[in-house]
């Protein structure tokens, strides 16, 4: 017993628990990708043996705190941080086995006190003649494309044994009609409605259904439009309008008029008001039987459930919907005594208050149909307390009552309905949240305690078989060319393009913002550049505009496939407008392409399908531009928010003066602008572009930004901060590293002033970086970190910020980071980052977010100077010999204790981000854990770094060389937080869309180069450890 106690409470244990907690959880996301969350949460989330290795490891960690005697005074920090991982893992106990989801649907003006649980279960309801229930049995169960749960349930009734079991699910299933004695006469017809497409239709007696205003009973009163009957022994059909016969193999027609009663039959087609059907099946005796459909094709297949029902020695099937109603569907069975009603849905939860929604409130973005805001003003009604109060439930503004938390979820498409996600687990979040406070305690206790284990770690927590060392490094460097040509073509002067460029344009999504802004997002699409040929986005916009007859012939369109260029006739990368479609005889040498392109599924698409596409938007982006389509500078007085071109304002002209300036003053821009170039007088132009600005303030509708802002943007783009800090970075960084490699091998001590010099270079740096960051905050409203782009600026700004705050230990760590803050720019301006300014979307406008994103993006440089420093080592490692060993050994001991205390920092700074993520997300709707691919891979991240610094107490493992090696592949799990989940698995948080970008070659080319230095570094640190030995 004691030994089975000692390896419970092991620290070995605790590693394998840690590898397999964190297997388990990565494993699972790419089940889930492959096959849906439910598949993902049957296997390993909800799956039995994934709650014993939390058990284990909670069970592990208590051991550990008394094994450890944390309790002690001077081990409260510690005690705090093992007792927070206690809480958790008790608070996902509770919420899991204790807590309530679900959601409830109010209309405006009506009330509600019974929400619907998000658990689907199997419902098992006998009831009387009299409808009085005598047995009630619901059961949680989960329908997966994977796996098939066991059902089955016995109970005696009125001395009448009943028996449920499930036999089966149908997938893909469609509705058909099967003969049966025992049945009643059915009807299946086939319709067809102009835009609405085919749709079967089966009608029982006394049913009734309506498509496309056509509305069809069968054996129902006489008040319907069209009515079917059955009368003896054949079926009928007659009108209030007339119908249209055709004879399917003649194709003769005849009217038949309204009222007339016609027998209906097979092989004719009957119209009526534009409505046509065939009969595909008339059924004197039959039951509605699902049958499989294959793969699902459309919306009317789905699963579902087959059950053998028993009555006493009677046995029936009897089948149930999956997912067709809102609120489950059923299916009935009627014995002598009895009423048998099964069904498949959310379970109904009465609340001990009502809610009525007295409006609901959908905010769009100016000119756009994207919400920026939504929310439900209710009232809230509880008798029992005698409360009745207004309330305004909206995005991260929740309902509190009764311990049931209220979040705004969605809407009604006709926007005259509210549905709230409903959580009821009061006990469980304050035990969660209990952890997180202790956690956030001790992580803020241990970063200003002096005698923590991050301010005190020595070199002697590990072992090592040299002493002293020194450091090597070789690098790369790389350059940019670009493209040159010429042509003539009008040219507008680069200064009033500039100040064109202030006038503020309404882009597609709603965002207002200047022209010069909205020129660099088209041809930073069209061109993949900033700037062409020395042109400005802005004149090549206005070039474009104002003269495509010439600037079409412009090779200026990427072509990124060299196999298209081919097919195509062009040479080079760039193609002319000229070059891809005639206008003259209207030919477009991408038709047949695009069209072969669109046939095939996305996943079946090749590289040049998807290049054919790009090229496709590229030019139509340029035709845009030349048709004004893109020029939505005027407000259209159409009692909108929505702004359009001079063309499209024209049409809402009020008046003759109207419709002239509409008409003429971008031809009067334009045509002054040559004037003006040659005179060098801009007054007469700067007038009339003051006259755009002045119609838009006059006509906007709403708050505009104001001219300091539109200034302020403007500088930004000419700025190109980011763009232009990672050559800057990547030089300095390298000439920093190689001047303390060279004075390290030469000894020399008097290169201290060029560091000096470099690391105030880095620091200029670093303050642009700051400003540019500041900039964009200021310019879109919100903090940079809304996308890919913006979180790889922020990720490299603080990259370089781990770099000065370590850099007063080793300007190795200042060098490092600014090599590392270089390529994560690098990595912010490839193709597939898009550096667009946009509108938040509403769940995203919250300070938490704010909180969440800045304090887990910041954390990756931490981390990621981590892994640069185990990088260093190892080659330090490759480059070790007995005679510079005793030189090397002081600067790996000084960047090993340097990495310590930066990955730790760096976990503290993600744990604290990914908790701050579940307050987050439990203040916006309701679950502060829901197993997103995102949330899952920052816990398999912290459990990763967990396991790398607390590798030290594991014997097989405490070397410095293991440490280092495990800090630089540990990273690898960064990269699959960020690009891995944000462009190749499915998720809240994910970024892309379509098929997932390829995975570059310089990726794999690094991987092999870093288990190549790891294996030789291995080999050498191996033969010191043995001569250390023998010595």
């Amino acid at each position: 017993m004691k030994k089975f106690s000692l390896f419970l409470f092991s620290s070995g244990l605790m590693g394998v628990l840690f590898i397999a907690f964190a297997i388990s959880m990565a494993v699972a996301t790419f089940i889930e990708n492959d096959y849906g969350s439910l598949v993902a949460f049957k296997w390993v989330y909800s799956a039995r043996w994934f709650e014993i290795i939390l058990l284990l490891l909670a069970v592990n960690l208590i051991g550990q705190t008394i094994k450890g005697k944390l309790y002690s005074t001077k081990k409260l920090t510690i005690l705090m941080f093992h007792l927070s991982f206690i809480l958790m893992i008790i608070g996902a106990g509770i919420t899991r086995y204790f807590g309530f989801d679900g959601s409830i649907h109010i209309r405006e003006g009506e009330s509600q006190n019974v929400c619907t649980s998000a658990e689907k279960y199997i419902h098992f309801t006998i009831n009387n003649k009299s409808g009085k229930q005598l047995f009630h049995y619901s059961k949680p169960f989960t329908i997966t494309p994977k796996t098939i749960d066991r059902y089955s349930k016995k109970v005696m009734v009125d001395n009448t044994p009943y028996s449920l079991k499930l036999l089966g699910i149908i997938p893909n299933a469609i509705e058909t009609i099967d003969d049966t004695p025992n049945g009643q006469p059915m009807v299946s017809l086939m319709i067809t409605s102009g835009m609405m497409g085919r749709q079967s239709l089966i009608l029982k007696q006394g049913a009734t259904k309506t498509i496309n205003g056509l509305m069809v009973g069968f054996n129902t009163e006489d008040s319907l439009s069209t009515r079917i009957s059955f009368e003896q022994d054949s079926f009928y059909i007659q009108s209030k309008s007339n119908i249209i016969m055709m004879n399917m193999m003649s194709q003769s027609s005849i009217v038949i008029e309204k009222e007339r009663k016609i027998t209906l039959k097979p092989m004719l087609v009957y119209n009526i008001n534009g409505n046509g059907f065939v009969v595909q099946k008339l059924s004197k005796s039959g039951v509605i039987k699902p049958i499989s459909h294959g793969k699902k094709q459309n919306k009317a297949s789905q699963n579902v459930l087959e059950f053998e029902l028993k009555s006493g020695d009677n046995a029936t099937n009897l089948y149930v919907w999956a997912d067709r109603d809102l609120n489950g569907s059923k299916d009935t069975y009627s014995d002598d005594k009895n009423r048998v009603e099964v069904s498949y849905g959310p379970k109904e939860i009465a609340l001990p208050f009502e809610i009525r929604l007295n409006k609901f409130v959908l905010e769009r973005y100016p000119g756009s149909n994207s919400p920026s805001s939504y929310k439900s003003e209710v009232t809230l009604t509880d008798k029992e307390q005698n409360i009745d109060i207004p309330y305004s439930i909206y995005m991260n503004h929740i309902l509190k009552h009764r311990g049931y938390r209220f979040y705004q979820s969605s809407f009604d498409n006709d926007e005259k309905g509210t549905i709230l996600s409903v959580n009821h687990d009061k006990v469980g979040m304050m035990v969660t949240y209990a952890g997180y406070i202790f956690l956030f305690l001790f992580i803020i206790l241990s970063i200003f305690n002096k005698n923590s284990l991050l301010k005190t770690i020595t070199i002697n927590a590990w072992n090592s078989p040299i002493k002293k060392v020194g450091i090597t490094l070789l690098a790369i460097f790389f350059s940019t060319s670009h493209l040159i040509a010429n042509d003539e073509k009008l040219e507008i002067d680069k200064t009033i393009a500039d100040h064109l460029g202030k006038v503020l344009v309404q882009d597609q999504k709603g965002r207002t913002k200047p022209l010069n802004t909205l020129s660099n997002d088209i041809f930073r699409k069209v061109t993949k550049k900033n700037q062409f040929q020395g042109y400005s986005s802005m004149q090549l916009f206005l070039g474009f505009y104002a003269d495509f007859d010439n600037w079409k012939n412009v090779p200026l369109i990427k072509v990124s496939n060299s196999e298209l260029a081919n097919r195509i006739g062009i040479k080079g990368d760039y193609a002319a407008f000229s070059d891809i479609v005639d206008l003259n005889s209207n030919t477009y040498k991408l038709a047949s392409f695009i069209e072969e392109s669109y046939a095939k599924p996305e996943d079946s698409r090749s590289k040049f399908d998807k290049e054919v596409l790009k090229l496709d938007e590229r030019v139509n982006v340029c035709y845009m531009i030349y048709t004004g389509e893109f020029l939505k500078i005027f407000p259209l007085k159409d009692k909108s928010t929505k702004w359009g071109s001079p063309n499209e304002a024209l049409k809402f002209a009020e008046n003759k003066d109207d419709s002239l300036y509409l008409k003429n003053i971008m031809g009067i821009i334009i045509e002054s602008s040559q004037s003006a170039a040659i005179s060098k007088d801009n007054k007469e132009i700067d007038d009339f572009i003051n006259s755009i600005t002045n119609y838009q303030k006059k006509f906007a509708g709403y708050s505009l930004p104001s001219e300091r802002k539109v200034n302020v943007e403007v500088l930004y783009n000419k700025a190109n901060i980011f763009e232009r800090l990672f050559p800057f970075y990547a030089t300095l960084g390298l000439i920093l590293i190689i001047t303390l490699v060279f004075g390290i091998i030469s000894g020399k001590q008097n290169l201290t002033k060029m560091i000096k010099g470099l690391s105030i270079l880095l620091l200029i740096g670093f303050a642009a970086h700051t400003l540019g960051l500041a900039l964009r905050w200021y310019i879109s409203g919100h903090a940079p970190m809304s996308n890919g782009y913006e979180s790889m600026l922020f990720i490299s700004w603080a990259t370089l910020l781990a770099g000065f705050i370590f850099s007063k230990k080793s300007p190795f760590a200042l060098s490092a980071t600014a090599v590392l803050a270089a390529l994560t720019l690098l990595v912010a301006h490839l193709s597939f980052m898009d550096p667009e300014i946009t509108n938040l979307v509403p769940v995203l406008k919250s300070y938490w977010l704010t909180l969440h994103v800045s304090i887990i993006t910041g954390s990756y440089g931490f981390l990621g100077l981590g892994a640069i420093l185990g990088f260093l080592v190892m080659i330090l490692y490759s480059f070790t010999n007995p005679l510079n060993k005793e030189r090397i050994s002081k600067t790996i001991d000084e960047l090993t204790i340097i990495n310590y205390k930066t990955i730790t920092l760096g976990l503290y700074f993600l744990t604290i981000g990914t908790f701050l993520g579940a307050i987050w997300a439990n203040e916006s709707w309701g679950r502060y854990w829901g197993w997103d691919p995102k949330e899952t891979w920052s816990l398999i991240t912290i459990i990763i770094y967990s396991f790398v610094i607390h590798s030290r107490m594991i014997k097989s493992l405490r070397s410095i060389y293991t440490f280092n090696l495990l800090s630089l592949f540990a990273f690898s799990s960064v990269l699959m937080t960020y690009f891995g989940v944000n462009y190749y698995l499915s998720g809240l948080h994910s970024y892309a869309s379509g098929d997932p970008i390829p995975v570059p070659t310089f990726v794999y080319v690094t991987i092999v180069s870093l288990f190549v230095v790891s294996t030789i570094a291995l080999f050498k640190y191996k033969q010191l450890e043995r001569n250390e030995k023998m010595q």
